[in-house]
């Protein structure tokens, strides 16, 4: 009953978090091996999560599409973020510090979203809406 009271946002946001993590985690074994020979840089994406909102905006007018549940898993890529070293390492190091940057906007933005949603939960139940 709480999550329909939301309309599945709080979901949505606590997923968005999952996803946040595990990215911040990738992100900072890259950093951590940026001088290990032949480490390949990793990124966390989820772009069939995307297809559906992409397909959507592409073609105005049309029904939302539902995404399908097996597309909502993040994947794990290569990122090749530059040409290997003569060690095989492909960390860029600049790239990372940006990718961790952006990243770490993209949790506050959820954790401010779900805090805003307890508020008016709280606000509802003191009546003070």
């Amino acid at each position: 009953m709480f999550v329909r009271f939301f309309d599945g946002a709080v979901e949505h946001l606590t997923r968005g978090l999952a996803f946040a993590t595990r990215r911040h985690e990738i992100i900072a074994a890259n950093i951590a091996n940026v001088e290990t020979p032949g480490y390949k840089a990793r990124d966390l994406v989820f772009e069939e999560l995307m297809r559906p909102v992409r397909q959507v905006a592409a073609a105005p007018g049309s029904a939302p599409l539902a995404a399908n549940p097996a597309d909502r898993h993040a994947r794990v890529v290569y990122s090749a973020d530059s040409a290997p070293n003569p060690d095989g390492n492909d960390v860029n190091l600049d790239r990372q510090m940006a990718r961790l940057a952006e990243n770490t906007l993209f949790h506050n933005a959820l954790v401010q979203m779900l805090a805003g949603q307890f508020t008016a939960l709280k606000q509802s139940i003191s009546g003070r809406v």
